[in-house]
């Protein structure tokens, strides 16, 4: 073989990327390795794969197509080889790619890197945060192995582990009335003007939550960053709807408290995702045993609002 596995990790880098600039800040080298490993498998395939076009990056021919789809098979394969061959020691290690769903993740991923550091000291995690959307696209390409995600935005086919039920809560000024009450209602809420997280899939499903009950929301601002929101509610702008929240959120020494909200909502489910091509490695194995643990174990009740009940969820046996 006349490249080399680093170089055709390059080349899956630039199609899956669509650019080669893209591509070298991904794979953390410089521009012309991502070209020379381009060149590289053409010269060796005898065939124009990328065609570089002007202000569109690069653009796969058929052949690139075919060559692309042979090569991520091949570069999966080799990393649960790779996994594998280690755990035969008896010491699990290597590079597990982890997606998460942005907003949640300063909540969610730390119990699980400390979990999965305490158990397999020697894998290494690489981690990739972005909106819902773009974490699934992620996945199912085979850019990640695991992703941290609501179900809600998952195929109904994708393999997956819940590990919570994550309520709505309302995210109020504390300078509010509503503020002084554990609890409210959408029907204060929906005259109120309203802080959207503004993500793909977000504004859907917090405005259905009023649709369900006749209402609608007063859109007053929109952000695409959780902290914005926060900031904005601090400042009196208005009120925010959010599924997590940490302890912080609910002292109310930030400007703003968090409040449950009447009546029976739609919760999604909050877990981990993954496909059937990668459960067949051994560290994304265990990593999903580990995420499972920690559920279990009760380390995200803090940063939820949820009843007991809602927490409760049978968790699928391996296959």
């Amino acid at each position: 073989m006349r490249f080399t596995l680093k170089q055709l990790r390059y080349f899956d880098a630039a199609l899956r990327t669509g650019s080669i600039a893209r591509a070298a800040v991904e794979m953390n080298i410089s521009q012309s390795s991502i070209t020379a490993a381009i060149d590289m498998i053409e010269q060796t395939t005898g065939a124009e794969l990328l065609r570089r076009l002007p202000a569109r990056g690069i653009v796969p021919t058929s052949s690139g197509l075919a060559v692309g789809e042979r090569i991520q098979a091949f570069l999966e394969q080799s990393r649960v080889f790779e996994s594998d061959l280690m755990a035969l020691t008896g010491d699990l290690s290597g590079t597990l790619r982890m997606g998460c769903y942005a907003p949640t993740a300063p909540y969610v991923l730390p119990p699980i890197l400390k979990r999965i550091s305490q158990d397999y000291p020697a894998i290494r995690i690489e981690l990739k945060e972005g909106d819902m959307q773009s974490i699934a696209e992620l996945l199912s390409s085979g850019a990640i192995d695991v992703a941290l995600t609501y179900r809600r935005n998952t195929p109904d086919a994708q393999p997956f582990i819940p590990m919570f039920r994550a309520t709505p809560i309302a995210l109020i000024p504390d300078i509010s009335p509503l503020a002084q009450h554990q609890e409210v209602d959408l029907q204060d809420l929906a005259e109120l003007p309203m802080i959207l997280l503004d993500l793909p899939g977000t504004r859907a499903y917090f405005c259905s939550l009023f649709e369900a009950r006749g209402l609608r929301p007063n859109i007053a601002h929109t952000t695409k960053s959780s902290s914005v929101l926060r900031g904005l509610v601090a400042a009196n702008f208005g009120y925010g709807l959010m599924n997590i929240c940490s302890p912080n959120d609910r002292v109310g020494q930030s400007g703003y408290v968090a409040r449950t909200i009447r009546g029976d909502l739609d919760s999604p489910q909050y877990g981990v995702a993954y496909t059937a091509a990668s459960q067949r490695s051994a560290i994304v194995k265990s990593v999903l045993n580990s995420c499972r643990e920690v559920a279990e174990r009760g380390d995200f009740d803090e940063i939820l609002f949820a009843k007991p009940e809602q927490n409760e969820h049978p968790a699928p046996p391996f296959p």
